[in-house]
C-alpha cells in the first residue's frame, strides 16, 4: 500500500492525509480568516470568539509545524508576531472548497 506523506504527518490513506491536516473545529476556520490577511495572534482571537488561548496556540502551532501557516515574529519591544498562510494552506483551502460547497448545499443555503 502507498504511504502519503506531508511534513510532519504520514498515512497510507490520502483522505486521512489531507482531513487531518485540518481536523478539530478552528483549523479550517483559522485558514479561512487568514486567506485575505496576514494577523495577529489577538487579532485571531478575536475573529474566532470563542477560541480558548490554548486550543488557538496549539492549532497554530501544528499548522505552522506543517506548513499550511508562516510565523513571523519581529525583533521589536513589544514583540509581535504574525500569522499568514502560506502556499500550501492556500492549496489546502481550495481543495476544501468543494467540502464547504457541499455543506452548503446540505443546508439548504
Amino acid at each position: 500500500m502507498a504511504q502519503y506523506t506531508f511534513r510532519t504527518r504520514s498515512s497510507d490513506c490520502p483522505y486521512e492525509l489531507a482531513i487531518g491536516l485540518v481536523s478539530g473545529r478552528w483549523k479550517p476556520r483559522l485558514l479561512e480568516v487568514l486567506k485575505d490577511e496576514t494577523l495577529r495572534y489577538g487579532d485571531l482571537k478575536e475573529r474566532l470568539k470563542p477560541v480558548s488561548d490554548k486550543v488557538l496556540s496549539a492549532a497554530l502551532d501544528d499548522m505552522t509545524r506543517n506548513g499550511l501557516i508562516s510565523r513571523t515574529a519581529f525583533a521589536e519591544i513589544p514583540p509581535r508576531v504574525e500569522y499568514a498562510l502560506t502556499p500550501q494552506g492556500e492549496s489546502l483551502l481550495e481543495a476544501l472548497g468543494p467540502l464547504r460547497d457541499w455543506a452548503r448545499t446540505e443546508n439548504g443555503r
